[in-house]
């Protein structure tokens, strides 16, 4: 036996030996996942290994943290009950990682090809040299901040607090549920509503 196949074998059984008796089982994670101080911890593993590894913003973290409990829920049956299901999880958490990535890199390349388009169509806008292009934009942007300020005044007091927390970071997901005292379904359908009106009412006013 090679030195090489030696040390990976000898590791695997360290790793056995540490994990021995410990319950990795579908059972198991979904205990943790209920359990508040538990899920809190693996939150904070996961979203930890997102920034620094994939320099992922905390709250997209948040989100693919959420994301892939959703996705391994649609996917555990097919697996036997007593596999590393943690792993199952945290694997999933990883590969949803990767595609936020992919979809940022995506993003960055249509708004370079943007940009490349501009400076060979329009060099002077390109430039910020167009007289006109600065004032129109200046002007566009400060009613487009007027109705945007109008059309988050307009939600309700719960519903105001729960975004602007979010957005500028105050609070974590986890935080507001349990300052709110409810579920995580409520909370996210309570979320994903106040965003729906947000959004059309923006849109009713032309800013999207």
């Amino acid at each position: 036996m090679s030195r090489t196949t030696s040390d990976r074998t000898a590791a695997a059984t360290r790793s056995r030996l540490a994990h021995a008796g410990e319950d990795t089982s579908h059972r198991a994670l979904m205990e943790a996942l209920s359990d508040a101080e538990r899920l809190a911890g693996l939150h904070s593993k996961v979203c930890f290994i997102a920034r620094a590894r994939y320099g992922i913003r905390p709250q997209d973290a948040d989100d693919i943290f959420h994301e892939s409990i959703q996705t391994y829920l649609g996917v555990f049956s097919r697996y036997p009950e007593g596999d590393n299901h943690f792993g199952l999880l945290v694997g999933i958490f990883h590969k949803k990682c990767l595609e936020h990535l992919s979809a940022r890199e995506r993003d960055g390349r249509a708004a370079r090809r943007f940009v490349d388009r501009l400076r060979r169509d329009r060099p002077v806008v390109a430039r910020g040299e167009d007289p006109k292009g600065p004032v129109v934009d200046r002007v566009i942007r400060g009613e487009d901040a007027e109705l945007i300020r109008a059309a988050i005044a307009a939600l309700s007091d719960e519903a105001r607090e729960l975004l602007l927390a979010l957005a500028e970071g105050r609070a974590s997901r986890l935080e507001l549920i349990e300052a709110l005292g409810i579920n995580r379904n409520t909370f996210d359908t309570r979320l994903r509503a106040s965003r729906l009106r947000l959004k059309a009412t923006l849109e009713q006013r032309g800013v999207l």
